[in-house]
């Protein structure tokens, strides 16, 4: 069981230092670090979640403290800006996601909130939900070997294909329906327009 934090607001985020226990291995713990998010509608999202099991110390104090640099760490170098994680999810946003997820799942950890949060918006906003599903299944489990992260790699692809395909049809269907009085809709078309050119991206 995590102990108490050290927590701070840093560059738009609240950052976390805690010490995690090691298993069979009492008074020693892990260093660890969070970043953390308050969103608009007081939710708190967490960002990222850091730890390295080379890091162990037997003061609980330092692993803290320890965690808390982990955390500015990730901060400066690893995540995006608290306007990333802010914005509105819509199509165009949700389909990049996933496909450059699909694309990156070999080389890193892509199971990450904002990955979910896309595919969440997806499977509400389209009618043909296993298309989301099928890809949401794919993320299940641990790929360990190259072979498995290259089937993965396919699976995701095929699948984002399938949600691309989905997405495009469903804003042009708005668009058609929004153009019987295109002066008053123009502004709601054009950003319409503007989702289904990056949705239609290759």
């Amino acid at each position: 069981m995590e102990q108490s934090e050290l927590t701070r607001d840093y560059k738009g985020f609240t950052i976390c230092g805690g010490a995690t226990p090691v298993h069979n291995d009492i008074g020693r713990s892990f260093a660890v670090g969070s970043v953390l998010l308050v969103r608009t509608d007081n939710r708190v999202l967490q960002v990222d979640r850091f730890y390295d099991p080379l890091l162990v110390y037997e003061d609980e104090d330092q692993a803290r403290w320890f965690g808390i640099f982990l955390a500015e760490l990730a901060v400066d170098h690893c995540v995006p800006p608290p306007a990333y994680y802010l914005r509105p999810m819509d199509f165009a946003w949700a389909v990049d996601i996933l496909r450059r997820a699909a694309a990156e799942c070999t080389e890193r950890e892509i199971r990450r909130p904002k990955l979910y949060e896309a595919l969440d918006f997806l499977e509400g906003a389209l009618d043909r939900k296993w298309l989301v599903r099928r890809y949401r299944r794919a993320l299940i489990g641990d790929r360990r070997n190259w072979r498995e992260k290259e089937e993965l790699r396919e699976t995701l692809r095929v699948a984002a294909r399938g949600i691309q395909y989905a997405c495009a049809a469903l804003l042009v269907a708005r668009m058609n329906k929004l153009a019987r009085g295109f002066r008053e809709n123009k502004a709601e078309i054009d950003n319409l327009r503007w989702q289904l050119s990056i949705v239609r991206k290759p």
